[in-house]
């Protein structure tokens, strides 16, 4: 009952000092926001103004430096050039001189056409104009002295060049110098003038952080003055008002510190069975009367004896309340102390609720843990959990055990022939008379489909061959009648011993389905019982049967994928998909999962087998191409949930494909789940927070308690068809399914409801409010990609070697 603890909160002294206090708070904040944001806007922008400029007066003066200094570079290397040419006698040497000239003069012209196209000062374009009247002379003179070269007058030539064309070189040299001088100082200038921009900006945004501190410091005063002043006055007024407040929605006792009443709220007067003002002044033991739920017994409340120093839930979870007329309701309840403005303890509260219904499916949910829902016998989890136990026992007593493995013949031809439910009520029929025919403490399980499991506790081999045998006869003789028509069916019975040489649970499991596997080998209807010489050879032969096809299915890609659609109940979002795997034997034919999948489970291929389908999945969603849009659902084992490398390999994949991780969703069975629980969370938690969605499969078969959904952190719940199937029929049914609808979605958890089969059913499903429905009556599976191939490998990202053979 953690909603309903007692919390004590602070309440205003009346509305006019609410409206008030909350009209200063509003008004002083947004003052306060305001200059915030000013001091933002402003400084923002003049640091940016101050900048911007900064940037351009650099980039303009690096600019015109540049300029200036290739005409500097180009006047220089002229005169240069001339000296060269004046004291050369070769004439390649000439002709390269008078080339580079040339050249040196037209880099002097374009680069001083930049800068005139340039934005210049008015000393800048006066010192540019003197530049280009001592170039023209300049040139002048250069030219004079390369006539007198090419003429051969290399006396004349000299002459001109010391006493004209040098001069005029360094007179322009001098000109293109005070340029670059000037720039100098024009960019020390601007420098200063954004510092002091810069410094101006600074101390705005100071006054301005000043201000909004100042004010921030008067409002928060004004606020922590104004509720001083009506705190004290109204402590203990809360504190007996809160209580009462917080607690409205329960049922409500509150006590003196004597343990008297003092005041019933309407919901602990119908519980309790006694009207408020009957009931004050009265013992809490007199009105407030439980009693442990199993054994009868009396349990006082603790609150009878001591009022307690802090909140707490003070009885035990299994209690039941006793009403004045006689009425019992299983409770859960929360005490807490009243105190008063000086902390002194004044009395106690007492907040319960009714949770019969609640407790009453709790205890129907631990049936169905261990249970199945359609026939009433043990399930997988709870048949290899007392397996465990019969182990232990036989290792470290000595004790000898049976466990027999079996499997129905031609069930699967009333199912297709006459429908579920005519599979279903064979089913029934036929565990009944099972039943009838083991001892009082055998173990009779159904371990999914149409296979059972028997335990046969202290039970030597040849009792167990008698008692496979009765079985056996008792299928064979077994006749189901189905509007008006007959049907036979047989069994395959494994049976294998249970001694001290069994080295674990998985093993034995796997030799008495390898012993079925071989009675069904040698004509079905037959047993075969294991011994100590063949044990060996029975598991060779189950191993070389199924492992060998699976592993030459993966070499060969002789898998394909289906997909069924997943119907939103009501609304219009799209449809989600359910990818589905199928094995193709040597001819091409469709092998159906329940055939391999078990297989594949019991000896380690079912990760294996899971890359396939990951990998050939998110390269669907990668190519191109028309796409049903909503989630895409990929089905996940347990070995693949525990193994170290599958998540590195989905991650991997999924940012090879590129695919976006929130149209993925991985489903995982809630068994699984439960039973890799540390490996769930990590693996979950890592996909989670790339987008992945994930769903807990078959919810309802083989669960223990609600809690661990708090743990596992799901997107979606899919109810197990058991229920879903038959809900229209079955009352118990109906209401799990609501009961599990109904807390997947007080968590937060979308739900989706399997195996719906007619219109019928989904018409209860969108009155119980179900997100989600998928089954043969709403879209039959179909290829994924119908023009695909086995072993089609176009546009296919492929699986690493290592990751592959994992």
């Amino acid at each position: 009952m953690k909603d309903n603890q007692v919390q004590l909160a602070e309440r205003p002294h009346s509305p006019v000092f609410a409206a008030r206090s909350r009209s200063t708070i509003l008004v002083g904040f947004g003052i306060v926001l305001c200059l915030m944001a000013i001091m933002i806007v402003l400084g923002l922008s003049r640091m940016a103004h101050v900048q911007d400029r900064l940037e351009r007066i650099v980039h303009e003066h690096n600019v015109k430096t540049e300029l200036l200094g290739n005409m500097r570079n180009a006047a220089r290397e002229r005169s240069v050039t001339l000296l060269r040419l004046a004291i050369t006698t070769d004439p390649f040497d000439l002709d390269a001189g008078i080339m580079d000239f040339r050249q040196e003069a037209s880099q002097f012209m374009v680069n001083r056409g930049r800068l005139t196209q340039m934005s210049l000062s008015a000393r800048e374009e006066a010192l540019l104009e003197d530049s280009r009247g001592l170039t023209v002379r300049a040139v002048q003179a250069q030219e004079a002295v390369l006539e007198h070269i090419l003429n051969g007058e290399a006396e004349h030539a000299n002459r001109v060049l010391l006493e004209q064309a040098i001069p005029l070189q360094n007179a322009v040299l001098a000109n293109l110098d005070a340029l670059l001088a000037l720039q100098r100082e024009a960019g020390e200038t601007m420098v200063e003038e954004a510092a002091a921009r810069y410094r101006s900006a600074v101390i705005l945004m100071s006054l301005l952080g000043l201000a909004a501190l100042l004010l921030g410091a008067l409002v928060g005063r004004t606020v922590g003055l104004r509720t001083a002043r009506v705190e004290a006055d109204l402590y203990r007024e809360k504190e007996r008002a809160q209580v009462t407040l917080h607690a409205i929605g329960d049922a409500v006792i509150t006590t003196d510190t004597q343990g008297l009443v003092d005041y019933l709220n309407p919901v602990a007067e119908h519980l309790t069975g006694w009207r408020n003002h009957l009931a004050r002044g009265r013992s809490l033991a007199e009105v407030f009367r439980t009693f442990h739920e199993g054994s009868g017994d009396p349990v006082p409340h603790p609150l009878i004896h001591a009022v307690p120093d802090a909140t707490a839930s003070s009885l035990h979870q299994g209690v039941v309340l006793v009403s004045r007329d006689g009425r019992e309701f299983a409770v859960e309840e929360v005490s807490a102390p009243i105190r008063d403005r000086d902390g002194h303890v004044i009395g106690a509260a007492l907040v319960f609720r009714d949770v019969t219904q609640a407790r009453e499916m709790a205890r129907k949910l631990s049936w169905a843990a261990t249970h199945d829902s359609l026939t009433g016998l043990v399930n997988r989890a709870e048949f290899e959990r007392r397996l465990d136990l019969l182990v232990t026992t036989a290792r470290q007593e000595g004790r000898g055990h049976a466990v027999l493995f079996m499997d129905l013949d031609q069930f699967k031809l009333v199912n297709d022939t006459c429908g579920h439910a005519a599979g279903d009520e064979l089913l029934r029929q036929l565990t009944r008379r099972l039943q009838g025919q083991l001892r009082d403490n055998d173990t009779l399980a159904r371990l999914g489909g149409d296979e059972f499991g028997v335990l046969l506790e202290g039970c030597p081999m040849e009792r167990a061959g008698q008692i496979a045998e009765t079985l056996r006869a008792t299928v064979a003789e077994f006749r189901f009648q189905w509007q008006e028509k007959i049907y036979t069916v047989g069994v395959c019975i494994g049976v294998a011993p249970i001694d001290e040489h069994i080295k674990s649970v998985a093993s034995l499991m796997s030799d008495a389905d390898a012993a079925c596997y071989l009675a069904k080998e040698q004509g079905r209807n037959r047993i075969h019982i294991i011994q100590h010489g063949d044990q060996a050879l029975s598991r060779r032969q189950g191993e070389m049967s199924w492992v060998q096809r699976i592993n030459e299915a993966l070499e060969r890609d002789r898998f394909c994928l289906y997909h069924q659609h997943i119907v939103p109940v009501s609304g219009n979002e799209p449809p989600h998909t359910e990818v589905l795997v199928r094995m193709l034997d040597e001819d091409g034919a469709i092998i159906a999962p329940m055939a391999f999948i078990p297989a594949a489970e019991r000896y380690g291929l079912m990760p294996a087998i899971d890359r396939w389908v990951i990998a050939r999945v998110l390269n669907h969603l990668r190519i191109p191409g028309p796409r049903p849009h909503g989630l895409y659902a990929i089905n996940l084992s347990g070995q693949s949930l525990c193994d170290n490398q599958m998540l590195d390999f989905i991650l991997d994949m999924l940012a090879r494909t590129g695919v976006e991780p929130g149209r993925v969703c991985f489903e995982i069975t809630e068994t699984t789940a439960i039973a890799n629980l540390t490996q769930a969370e990590r693996f979950m938690s890592a996909l989670r927070n790339l987008g992945c969605r994930f769903a807990l499969d078959d919810f309802g078969t083989g669960m223990s308690s609600f809690g661990y959904l708090k743990q596992l952190k799901v997107d979606f719940l899919k109810i197990d068809g058991s229920f879903v199937r038959d809900m229209n029929e079955d009352p118990i049914n109906r209401a799990m399914v609501e009961s599990i609808n109904h807390i997947g979605h007080i968590m937060g958890i979308q739900t989706i409801a399997e195996c719906v089969a007619h219109e019928a059913v989904m018409d209860h499903l969108k009155a119980i409010g179900v997100n989600y429905g998928q089954g043969f009556g709403l879209h039959m599976p179909a290829p994924l990609e119908p023009a695909a191939l086995p072993g089609r490998a176009d546009n296919v990202i492929p699986l690493s070697t290592k990751k592959a053979g994992a």
